[in-house]
């Protein structure tokens, strides 16, 4: 298997590819706004304040792997856990977009060469594509699994989607 292959395994399998988690499909399936608008304790962020958590990092680094730069960051990490905006038609607007992003980047990775993946992702960030997908993967099933954690906790999980 090469470097990207193995890339484009681990990101269908955060987003929609059953595998040794739940992929992001699964664990967002059935989730109303008013559930994924749910915290639990103060310092703990919903289901929808991680959405656009993944939301703005993976646009980000599409931006980049596009070739373009990325509008400057305000504020620090904490920021891009933004707010619950909304009812039901923008909860399934925020899914749909962080899907969207997700598919998009699969598409142009597949439509890349190999040798890209070897490159430095950008000037001055002193790592590969390949060391920076790998990181952006992990980086997104650790958030699934809080996902899937917070709908068990809420009582909103299906345990037939694949985790008990």
């Amino acid at each position: 298997m090469t470097s990207k292959e193995i890339i484009l395994e681990q990101m269908a399998s955060c987003r929609d590819k059953k595998n040794w988690f739940v992929p992001l499909k699964d664990a967002l399936a059935g989730l109303t706004a008013e559930q994924a608008k749910q915290s639990i304790g103060s310092d703990n962020h919903s289901v929808w304040q991680i959405v656009n958590h993944l939301i703005f990092w993976n646009e980000r680094w599409l931006i980049r792997f596009k070739g373009d730069v990325p509008p400057k960051m305000e504020g620090d990490n904490s920021g891009t856990f933004s707010g619950d905006p909304g009812g039901e038609t923008e909860w399934q607007i925020s899914i749909q977009k962080l899907n969207n992003v997700l598919a998009e980047f699969e598409n142009r990775l597949k439509d890349t060469d190999e040798s890209v993946l070897k490159q430095e992702a950008f000037k001055g960030y002193e790592a590969t594509w390949y060391e920076m997908f790998t990181q952006m993967t992990i980086h997104n099933a650790y958030h699934i699994g809080q996902i899937v954690t917070l709908r068990k906790q809420q009582g909103s999980w299906n345990p037939d989607q694949g985790v008990q």
